[in-house]
């Protein structure tokens, strides 16, 4: 009986070690990788949440109260900025601006990209090394001259000034972007095709986007992000009530308003930021799905 006591008895051990290294192991990885993002989902939707609680609150209750959550939860702040004079037209204008400023910096972008990962010529590199100039001035710094120019061609209080603005800030990133994803596709499967026939345009269509959509769609998710937030050239190059964004009207809804009304600026904000975050979310799915199709391939 001893005997078998003491044969079982370094398996047990052994059970009990690994199950100590496996709870270490976890409780390693939940230190390194949990904390740092449970503290980064607290500190991205906390602001989110007030607003949205903020929102919900009576005028009065904001001054008043300290606490979280509304006493009566309330939709009158998002009645009246539904009632606002324009406020669908610009909706309008944000979406049209970001529809083109996300399309037309794709295909510019597609292109050069491709242009840039599959042809060597001279100062390639610093070609491309240039293409970031126009992410590395500071907006603040183009926005006289940009309106000096856009006076004098007669483009102010248009949409023109506002897709040549745009797309010419959103390509530069969308480039460097698509390059990397580009270069990642090996030349083997592009040579294939080319020898059953394939054009580079089909090549491009077939071949190429389809591997690299993951960054195709990353790029959309960031041209949207620039047209949908921009603020600096609106401010600068339109002046007119009807060709205002959302985010020029939120800030100048203080002084159209005359009062201080936090739960009508809240509802603004929610109001503007809700159809980006919905759009991360659906954009965000594809790219996953994206990626797992393109590991199982």
């Amino acid at each position: 009986m001893s005997e078998t006591l003491s044969h079982q008895g370094p398996p047990i051990l052994g059970r009990e070690r690994g199950s100590l290294q496996h709870y270490l192991r976890r409780s390693r990885r939940f230190l390194l990788i949990g904390l740092p993002l449970a503290f980064l989902v607290i500190w991205t939707s906390v602001p989110i949440l007030w607003a949205f609680m903020a929102s919900l609150k009576e005028p009065l209750e904001i001054y008043e109260s300290n606490t979280f959550f509304p006493r009566s939860p309330s939709l009158e702040a998002y009645q009246t900025v539904l009632a606002i004079d324009g406020f669908g037209k610009w909706i309008f204008n944000s979406v049209l601006v970001t529809v083109v400023a996300t399309i037309v910096p794709l295909i510019l972008s597609i292109l050069a990209a491709y242009g840039f990962a599959r042809y060597f010529f001279r100062f390639r590199h610093i070609l491309l090394l240039l293409y970031l100039v126009p992410r590395i001035i500071p907006r603040v710094s183009l926005i006289v001259p940009l309106n000096d120019l856009m006076s004098n061609l007669g483009l102010i209080n248009t949409y023109w000034v506002l897709y040549i603005t745009y797309i010419a800030s959103a390509v530069p990133l969308s480039t460097w972007i698509l390059v990397g994803f580009f270069k990642s596709v090996p030349k083997e499967i592009e040579e294939s095709a080319t020898i059953d026939g394939a054009n580079m345009w089909n090549r491009l269509r077939y071949v190429i986007l389809p591997i690299a959509w993951p960054g195709v769609v990353t790029a959309a998710v960031l041209c949207i992000r620039e047209g949908w937030n921009e603020f600096a050239f609106v401010l600068a190059l339109v002046t007119e009530t009807g060709m205002r964004t959302l985010p020029y009207a939120l800030y100048t809804l203080r002084d159209s308003m005359g009062v201080q009304n936090f739960a009508v600026y809240n509802a603004f904000t929610i109001l503007t930021v809700l159809p980006l975050l919905i759009v991360y979310l659906l954009l965000e799915r594809r790219v996953v799905e994206s990626i797992v199709t393109g590991a199982v391939k």
